[in-house]
This record gives structure tokens, sequence and C-alpha cells, in this order.
């Protein structure tokens, strides 16, 4: 009877111990799939996976030889490449590229010279009575948007601009092109950013928001920190880290908390001299362009902190700029107290997934160092 009542708690301890182990294994394997969920899901959305259409609904980009006559080895080339990601966007889209274009068409010369300044190129006055201002690229500019899966209106928004605003008028069609990329489905931001910036053909890539909450002006800070650098910073990244001072007063205390823990994370995680690493406006040198977008693994909203790694990596110098920034309605990113806890859990999960992916060299990068 006594050996019976042992043989029955034995039982009952090895039961336990196994349902213990179950849920232990379950918890760490729960938590690895958590951690590497973005390494899981580059897999199923990278490369040839995303399927992309392309549509040119205003003129391609013609590159003109030293006597300002198109060069059929050019064709389609541009000084200037902007990337904006949309998702949703057929409210904000067309004033943010009213503006914009309005910007680039009035500001076309001093913008062609500082491209030149910061590439190290050496030109004519722009002012030499030439069709093209005297440029070696007819029209220089070229608006790539990169539409993210909407479903609403966007692309039709589009059109109805171009229609309205572009087609009529001749000084914008000699100084903008316009060009239209359409994910299938919604892939997230990186996703966007980097189908376009992979699909650019350009000596410079901007990209921008399109939301429009960057002034496009301050294009030309980071133009001039790129000349100031001779050539030696590739990447420059635009900065709202001056505000947070004067923007402190109008942001909840949970927001301001969940900010400082990600910019912790972020000094801890990623390293570098960046404070400001989600601001949505970036200049690229056409030089390492492939090489960090075709490196690019993250889809969501912390792909800018996997550049940063990959830049760091391949002996890409950063440099960060000021620019003047405001809050416009219609973020489509969920701002309740709850929604933005899960968002920072998230964009941390990411952060620390980059880290182990390539300190394990999970993801290992194609172009192991960037040759001057």
């Amino acid at each position: 009877m006594l050996s019976s009542t042992l043989s029955l708690e034995d039982n009952q301890v090895v039961v336990s111990n196994v349902i213990v182990s179950i849920f232990i294994s379950s918890t760490v394997a729960s938590i690895i799939y958590y951690v590497f969920k973005p390494a899981l899901l580059h897999n199923k959305t990278s490369g040839s996976r995303i399927k992309v259409t392309e549509e040119n609904i205003a003129r391609d980009g013609i590159k003109n030889n030293d006597n300002g006559d198109p060069n059929e080895y050019g064709e389609g080339e541009f000084l200037l490449s902007l990337i904006i990601p949309a998702y949703n966007e057929e409210d904000r889209l067309p004033q943010m590229l009213k503006h914009t274009i309005k910007y680039l068409t009035e500001s076309k010369h001093d913008i062609c010279h500082l491209c030149y300044q910061a590439l190290g190129i050496d030109v004519m006055n722009s002012s030499d009575g030439n069709d093209n201002g005297g440029h070696l690229f007819n029209p220089p500019f070229q608006i790539l948007i990169v539409d993210d899966g909407s479903s609403d209106g966007t692309q039709q928004s589009i059109k109805y601009f171009i229609a309205e605003e572009y087609s009529k008028r001749k000084d914008i069609q000699e100084s903008v092109a316009v060009k239209v990329l359409a994910l299938e489905t919604n892939s997230g931001k990186g996703a966007a950013v980097k189908a376009g910036m992979l699909r650019c053909n350009s000596k410079l890539a901007l990209m921008l928001d399109a939301d429009g909450a960057t002034e496009i002006s301050s294009l030309d800070r980071l133009l001039g920190e790129m000349a100031r650098s001779q050539n030696k910073v590739k990447v420059i990244f635009g900065s709202r880290a001056h505000l947070e001072e004067t923007s402190k007063a109008e942001r909840s205390f949970v927001r301001t908390l969940l900010m400082n823990a990600f910019h912790f994370f972020v000094k801890i995680l990623i390293g570098g001299h960046i404070q400001d690493t989600q601001c949505g406006f970036k200049l690229f040198h056409g030089e390492v362009v492939k090489i960090m977008f075709g490196n690019l693994h993250l889809s969501r909203w912390a792909f800018d902190t996997e550049l940063i790694v990959i830049a760091e990596r391949c002996e890409i110098k950063i440099s960060e700029v000021g620019v003047e920034w405001q809050e416009i309605d219609g973020s489509k990113l969920n701002t309740g107290k709850i929604a933005l806890l899960f968002a920072s859990a998230g964009m941390l999960r990411d952060m620390i997934c980059v880290r182990l992916c390539y300190a394990f060299n999970f993801w290992k990068l194609k172009t192991a160092k960037f040759h001057e």
C-alpha cells in the first residue's frame, strides 16, 4: 500500500515536471520567435517576393553630354531623386507634392549647384543660356512615390494632381519627372523606401515623408553638410533633436517617457552619434544607395536603425543636421497610450533582432566595406 502511494506521488512529480518543462520551453520558444520575427518576415517579403508595378506618369529623365545634347548612355538618370513612401495618403500627399514641386521648380538652379557641390562636381554657371539651364540632367529631379498597398485613392489623387498641376506647366516638366511604384500589399515603410531606393537611378537620393512634416527647403542644409565634408560623408540624417526641449511642453508624460526610453535603447543597441534616427528626411549619395538598401532587412518603422548598423559595418560615414519640422494631422501611427507602448515594444524588438542577426551572422552583408 505504501509503495503504491509513493509510486503515485512519483508519477505526479514527473507529470508536474513535464508540464513545467513544456511551459518553460514554450515560453522560451515564443520569446525567440518574437525577437526573430522580423528576420522571418524578411524571408517572406524580401526582394522579388514583393510584387511591384511601375508607372511613369510624367516624363523620364535624359542625361546630357557636354554640348547639352541627349546622351543615349545616360537616359533615365537624374541628379536627385526624392523617394516618398505613401500609405493611404490621398488627402495629404497632393498638397505635399504641390509644395515640393514648387520649391524644386523655383529653386532649380540653386538646388542643382548645391547638388553638384555635394557631389564634388565642377560645372559651368547655370545661367549660360542653354535650355536646360546648363545642367547635365534634364530634368534634374525625379519624384518617385511608392504606394505601400494603399486601400484609398492615393494613386488616383496623384494622377489628378499631375493632370491639374503638372501637365500645364512647361517649367515644371523641365524640372521634375514623376514616377509611381505600387506595392501589391502593405509591406511597411521600410519595404516601401527600399523598393524606391533600389529602383531610382540618380546621383543623390532623398527620403522624405508624404505628410510634408519636414520643410522641403531643409534639403539645402543636408546638401551643404555633404558638400562641407568634401564628399567624405555619404549619408546625412535630418534631425529634430534641437526641437525636443520646445516640444516637451506639448507632449504627454507617457510619450516623453517612451521617447526617452527609445533613445536610450538606440544608444545601447545601435550605438553611433545620431540623436534622431526616426526623422523621415535623409539624404544618400548615389554611391551607397545600393549598398545600404540592398542589405536592408527590416520592413517596418525601425528600419532607420538598421541603416545605421549597415553604415557602421560598411564604414560609410553618417552626419546629422537639424531640419525644420512640424506635426501634421493624419498620422498613420496610433498615438493612444497603449498603442504607443506596443509600437515602442515592437521597435525595441526590431533593434534587438538587428543586433543579434548581425552579431551571429544570420544576416551577412553583400558588401563588406564601402570603397571610395
